[in-house]
């Protein structure tokens, strides 16, 4: 399995945030090298350390692991999920109600 993907996808996000493989490592404990070899796809991330990666760049784990997977996926809308975040649970239940009514109608 090619790796490289996933860890170009880990590098460019960290890129993004303005951060080096050193800084990464250190807020997920791991060694620097660790972060080029995962980034170069030599390593594959441990869940744990994936779960570290994706809380410390502040990014979704399909971000990242959609990299990995072949087959060809549903899209998720990123900004219909960013903005559900912070609505309770309740009101996210009828915003899926009203979207379905929605879907149906189209």
């Amino acid at each position: 399995m090619d790796f490289r993907q996933g860890g170009q996808a880990i590098q460019r996000i960290r890129r993004e945030r303005g951060m080096t493989q050193e800084q990464l490592a250190e807020k997920i404990d791991v060694a620097s090298n660790t972060i080029s070899r995962i980034e170069r796809g030599y390593l594959l991330p441990a869940l744990p350390t994936l779960i570290d990666i994706c809380n410390v760049l502040e990014t979704g784990a399909d971000s990242i692991l959609a990299a990995y997977i072949t087959k060809d996926t549903p899209i998720r809308w990123t900004p219909l999920a960013e903005k559900m975040e912070g609505i309770e649970p309740e009101k996210q239940h009828k915003i899926e109600t009203i979207l379905d009514c929605i879907i149906e109608i189209l």
